[in-house]
């Protein structure tokens, strides 16, 4: 849908953009290596490990 709305304007999506919806914080660079924990006032958090391709 989102795409569509912009390729109607005559914008693009390029291929791996990462949408937040909803988001109230700006996103953030990570690089392999980096350790994220997010967390959420009466629901608890969630911790993400960034790895490269390489080191799957």
């Amino acid at each position: 849908m989102l795409a569509n709305m912009l390729g109607a304007k005559g914008r693009e999506l390029p291929a791996g953009t990462f949408i937040m919806t909803g988001g109230i914080t700006e996103a953030i660079a990570v690089a392999a290596g980096d350790n994220i924990t997010v967390r959420y006032q009466h629901l608890g958090s969630v911790s993400m490990r960034f790895t490269s391709s390489s080191q799957r």
